[in-house]
């Protein structure tokens, strides 16, 4: 962004027009769009015309994916600025579609570039899949519009057609019947500490300790289940489950039982979960180690320096930099920074061992990090984690100007209110 501001798209058109094709976010899930940051890269430039058939192109043969609600988003863009060409590629493609079930893939760009008209002809269509069956799932109106246009209005004009649409009609009328299903569940005056109290009860309910053993042995069930048992569980539950521990051979089972301590502490420093932190499987090791990070006690940082000192370390065992999260003294930054230094990675590896460093930082919060934040900003591809970084050494008053400018043309719009748009 600031080479185009300074010098226009020479040398960077090919790799600017590459990531309107694929969206370059890390994740985008949790990070947003970046459509309207990359229309602006060559809106209104003279390389405007060479990249409009290149993201049209591709927006034909698009899926259902975050590369192509990219594509769909420039499209809307450029359709709502007048490109009617790009407005009749999005148009074709929505309509397109069989509307059989399911998601509709580029709902809310065409509502944005055609208004209430697109959400009514949505409703229309998805309304008569509910006539023809009454189980179906279909996008909700919140789904399809996405705050395009506001919702009230939107939902009292839906309401309005339903009076002489029966499609329509029963597509409202699945709409109404998930809003009071949702508002039975719903309870507004509940204060955060109340809400979250009964929801913990209510998954401790539905998932004692012996669901949790029995679960642990299956071989689908992925982290979550543990991590919220973790999270909710009272000591005698946690006990039981270190007690279980010690005696489980099966690595696999061990692993999921490890999970639980990513977000309880440990009762105490177990001798078997400080011997599964050395474990041949990678996976045993890093929950082993996970869980020990979340004590206070001189023997993890021992072995944070033992790990993080070993020329062995690497991104396969980021986890590492954890065990300072609860043990940092004076000193360590430069143990740990020395150690971040000494690895050549990006992509995945780079996010693993950032995304570990970070939450340490953040764990800390000690001024003497600042050098460790600031490889997190450099080396990290995942803005969510850059951010993080950022706010941390503005709190500790050690933020770069360079880096702060950078910030101001980033390409994640939290980042850019952070530090303030540019000018």
């Amino acid at each position: 962004m600031m080479h185009v501001r300074d010098h226009g798209m020479d040398d960077v058109e090919d790799l600017v027009l590459a990531a309107c094709i694929e969206d370059h976010c890390y994740d985008r899930q949790c990070e947003g769009s970046r459509a309207e940051w990359m229309y602006s890269l060559f809106k209104g430039t003279p390389a405007y015309p060479r990249f409009a058939g290149p993201i049209l192109a591709a927006l034909a043969n698009s899926t259902d994916d975050y590369d192509g609600d990219q594509l769909r988003e420039l499209a809307s863009l450029m359709g709502r600025d007048g490109n009617l060409e790009a407005a009749c590629a999005l148009r074709s493609f929505v309509w397109a579609q069989n509307f059989s079930a399911g998601s509709v893939p580029g709902a809310a760009a065409l509502c944005a570039l055609d208004g209430m008209p697109a959400v009514v002809e949505m409703a229309r269509r998805l309304g008569k899949v509910v006539q023809q069956d009454p189980d179906a799932w279909v996008d909700t109106v919140d789904r399809l519009n996405d705050d395009a246009l506001p919702s009230d209005a939107v939902y009292a004009e839906l309401k309005r057609v339903a009076a002489g649409d029966q499609a329509v009609a029963s597509y409202v009328a699945r709409e109404d019947a998930q809003s009071t299903s949702d508002a039975a569940h719903d309870r507004p005056h509940e204060s955060q500490a109340a809400r979250d109290k009964r929801r913990g009860e209510e998954f401790m309910n539905q998932n004692p300790c012996d669901v949790i053993l029995a679960a642990a042995k299956r071989k689908s069930p992925g982290r979550g289940l543990f991590l919220l048992f973790g999270r909710w569980a009272g000591e005698e539950d946690l006990i039981r489950i270190l007690d279980h521990l010690r005696v489980e051979p099966d690595p696999e089972v061990a692993e999921k039982l490890l999970w639980i301590f990513r977000r309880a502490t440990l009762p105490h420093l177990d001798e078997h979960v400080w011997q599964l932190a050395s474990h041949s499987a990678i996976d045993v090791r890093n929950a082993a180690v996970m869980a020990l990070s979340n004590l206070s006690d001189p023997r993890v940082r021992e072995l944070g320096h033992a790990r993080l000192g070993d020329p062995a370390f690497s991104s396969a065992f980021s986890e590492e930099i954890e065990l300072f999260k609860n043990n940092f003294q004076p000193g360590d930054e430069t143990l740990i920074l020395a150690a971040l230094e000494r690895q050549s990675v990006d992509g995945d590896e780079a996010h693993a061992l950032g995304s570990s460093a970070i939450d340490m930082c953040a764990s800390v919060r000690s001024p003497a990090l600042a050098g460790v934040a600031l490889w997190v900003y450099r080396t990290n591809p995942c803005s969510v984690c850059r951010r993080r970084a950022v706010e941390l050494l503005q709190e500790w008053d050690c933020l770069p100007a360079h880096i702060a400018d950078e910030c101001r043309y980033d390409a994640s719009e939290e980042l850019r209110a952070l530090i303030g748009q540019a000018p």
